[in-house]
């Protein structure tokens, strides 16, 4: 796969002038799918065109097919999965139907964290190993591998697919509201231009209400099809275009929504204020589990050929009625350097009904809870979404068990850490620097060490726990004789 090789590229390709940048992208861009993203791409989307004909019983036949390779595959070659499941008296043999996989063991974030050295599979060549990190809305972060050429053109493959049921291609026109710091604040442009993927990209960082208007206006002379980005990113704009509605604004096809929840009072905005069918996935670094919603259905429709999802509740029974409620637990197909078996995701959803007009049989979930959506609030006013906080962003938090953010005054922002070994004053200190970074400079940055961070009711780590009043967390200007929109 070129796009795995060409990564370490990426620091010199994005520090190149503008229209280099254009120009080779652009013929990067040209490139077969095929080319770019290698053969595995091709059988991935192979296996999508071919099981979207698979009966109920033909996808779990599948799934019980990935889940004994991996399990197989685990015991033999990996030594952390060979001493739990022999410490919990079970081996491959025993998987011999899909409710067998409840004979394993979980697999939580701190025994990945805990246990790295001991969780990858010494038969893969290390050349091939891809080093990723959690990001996100997660508390925890934590680094693993996956498999260079295989694992991302798998993820291209899933997502393309569903977000071709909207009508989308890969190179239609795509303003992109996600972290990425770009463009030139100092001159007012927040945005730049990416030839690769044929991409606006738009900086998150500075959607005030005196700036959206230069937003919108961006957008406009752009005339994307699509927009995708945070969900707290995208109510910005249209919480501005409820207010300030603007004709020339495109005709979009579709808006997606990537890495938070997608809330029914949010939803009802976005379809007044765009009037385009919208699609929200659920997804994570980690790749184990991956589901969508369907232009028939808001449920999420997962994908049976990406990973095996259960649904636990705080017993470890599994819920399987519709309107139940348990933590998201997966285990993850065609990473055999390192698989993730049962794995608790700290994510708490709904079980659905398993009917969608759209003719699939895939497990569905009705909402997904836990995933709170938060801001931080910078001493000039701006709001960022904490999900460009995630620790992808910083490598040093590989000597941090926990971390979490904590802010009840505008401007003053407390990070509290779990150390792990190692852990010194001068890795806090770059921590608070990578952090105000982001934030910028109006905001006062603090770390703090922690011995641990408390659950909450539903046994799940927030990573931001926001005090500010709800009133102050939101633009201060609207139309005369109206409130903006709350958060």
């Amino acid at each position: 796969m070129i796009e795995d090789m060409l990564r370490s590229l990426r620091p010199l390709y994005f520090s190149m002038p503008q229209w280099i940048r254009q120009a080779i992208g652009g013929m990067y861009r040209a490139l077969p799918n095929r080319v770019r993203l290698g053969p595995d791409y091709r059988r991935f989307v192979e296996l999508l065109e071919h099981s979207k004909c698979w009966s109920q019983t033909q996808a779990q036949a599948y799934q019980l097919e990935q889940l004994q390779l991996t399990i197989r595959s685990a015991y033999r070659d990996i030594p952390f999965y060979r001493k739990s499941f022999d410490s919990h008296g079970v081996r491959p043999e025993d998987l011999v139907a899909l409710d067998d996989i409840r004979k394993f063991p979980f697999l939580s974030k701190q025994d990945v964290k805990d246990n790295l050295s001991e969780m990858t599979n010494p038969r893969i060549a290390s050349w091939r190993w891809l080093a990723t990190t959690t990001g996100g809305s997660t508390a925890e972060p934590m680094r693993f591998y996956q498999i260079r050429g295989v694992t991302r053109s798998k993820e291209r493959a899933f997502i393309w697919d569903q977000w071709r049921r909207f009508g989308y291609e890969p190179g239609l026109p795509v303003a992109h509201l996600k972290g990425r710091s770009v463009g030139d604040p100092s001159k007012r442009i927040f945005w730049e231009y990416d030839a690769i993927q044929n991409f606006l990209e738009m900086d998150s960082h500075h959607l005030t209400w005196d700036n959206l208007p230069a937003y919108v206006d961006a957008i406009i002379e752009f005339n994307p099809l699509f927009i995708i980005g945070y969900v707290s990113s995208v109510y910005l704009l249209a919480m501005y275009m409820s207010v300030h509605p603007n004709p020339k604004f495109p005709k979009l096809r579709g808006v997606f929504f990537t890495s938070e929840n997608l809330y029914p009072w949010q939803r009802q905005l976005f379809e007044k204020v765009f009037q385009c069918p919208l699609c929200s996935h659920y997804g994570h670094s980690e790749m184990v589990l991956l589901g969508a919603e369907c232009p028939n259905d808001s449920q999420y429709h997962f994908y049976p050929e990406y990973g095996f999802l259960e649904v636990i509740g705080a017993d470890g029974a599994a819920m399987t009625n519709p309107g139940e409620m348990g933590e998201l637990v997966g285990t993850s197909f065609h990473n055999p350097l390192m698989p993730f078996i049962r794995y608790r995701t700290q994510d708490f959803g709904v079980v659905g009904r398993c009917i969608c007009g759209c003719g699939t049989k895939y497990p569905m979930i009705e909402r997904v809870e836990g995933r709170l959506q938060e801001y931080i609030v910078t001493g000039d006013g701006r709001l960022i979404s904490i999900c460009v906080m995630g620790a992808a962003h910083f490598d040093v938090l590989d000597n941090v068990y926990q971390l979490q953010y904590y802010q009840d005054t505008p401007g003053q922002l407390v990070c509290r850490i779990v150390p792990r070994g190692g852990f010194s004053e001068s890795d806090k200190e770059t921590i608070r620097k990578a952090i105000e970074a982001k934030v910028g400079q109006s905001t006062i940055v603090t770390v703090e060490n922690v011995a641990s961070i408390p659950r909450t009711a539903d046994g799940k780590h927030r990573m931001m726990i926001q005090r500010i009043s709800p009133d102050l967390i939101q633009p201060a200007h609207a139309a005369d004789g109206e409130s903006p929109v709350k958060l």
